[in-house]
């Protein structure tokens, strides 16, 4: 499962593409989102295009994306909170 309801957060586990022509939701594999990011994996622009993307798709304030894991990996798991778009998000594509 690529992500998990604790309560009123989610662990969401993501396999990040850094480098790619733009920074879009590429599909949901097992590992988790994919999602390609346009910047370079180089001292943490990958990671805040992430964090960026993710506040506009689950439509949240960037502070309330934590990236929990992954930090220097491809393979990285954020928590959010469990707001009605996320719900809608990931029920949607379960």
């Amino acid at each position: 499962m690529w992500f998990k309801i604790n309560g009123q957060q989610v662990k969401i586990n993501i396999l990040a593409k850094p480098n790619a022509k733009k920074t879009a939701f590429l599909g949901i594999s097992e590992q988790g989102l994919l999602i390609s990011l346009h910047a370079k994996p180089h001292q943490g622009a990958a990671n805040k295009e992430l964090i960026s993307y993710l506040s506009k798709l689950f439509e949240l304030p960037k502070n309330q994306i934590v990236l929990q894991k992954g930090e220097g990996s491809r393979h990285k798991q954020v928590v959010v909170p469990l707001t009605d778009v996320v719900y809608k998000l990931i029920s949607q594509n379960e």
